[in-house]
């Protein structure tokens, strides 16, 4: 007498399959987005410290030189400073150069924009440090200015206040 052998097969449904990815999915869609922010939130931290590192730069320009340095302020090339891969700005200007990022340029008010140039993931927006010498009444030691929603919504992300009309976040 033969019995007949049921044969199971050890494996996965389509059904189950089609679960997992579906799940997969999801997690790396709201991984990419968390991703993108914090890379960007690297990215504007870089700024705000180049910024203050020419901002540094500048008061000991000023230090070392015045009263002669006291009618303006000093070019790039005056400064003991340099970034890694730095280039010269898009706008040709002896008060500006261009990291991987950002444009520094130094302000004949008092203060060093770091620019974050054109196609940010989260939209362009500025880092603005005021000099040691600033009055309290004028500005804040740092600024994020957003140019729109997205880099207002960056800044705030990062650790800045709310925002006024003009999207400038204070820290």
């Amino acid at each position: 007498m033969q019995t007949s052998k049921r044969i199971f097969n050890a494996g996965f449904t389509l059904t189950e399959l089609m679960a997992v990815v579906i799940i997969i999915s999801i997690l790396a869609v709201l991984g990419t987005g968390s991703y993108r922010k914090a890379v960007e939130r690297s990215r504007l931290s870089d700024g705000l410290i180049a910024a203050s590192t020419v901002m540094e730069a500048v008061n000991r320009y000023h230090a070392d030189k015045y009263p002669a340095a006291a009618a303006g302020y000093p070019k790039y090339n005056q400064l003991d400073i340099s970034f890694p891969n730095e280039t010269a700005c898009t706008t040709a200007s002896d008060y500006c150069k261009k990291t991987k990022y950002f444009e520094i340029t130094i302000g004949n008010n008092g203060f060093v924009d770091a620019q974050r140039m054109k196609g940010a993931s989260a939209g362009d927006y500025t880092v603005r440090v005021y000099s040691d010498t600033f009055s309290a009444t004028k500005g804040h030691a740092t600024e994020c200015r957003g140019a729109n929603d997205g880099g207002r919504d960056l800044c705030v992300s990062a650790g800045y206040g709310t925002c006024d009309s003009e999207r400038v976040c204070v820290k």
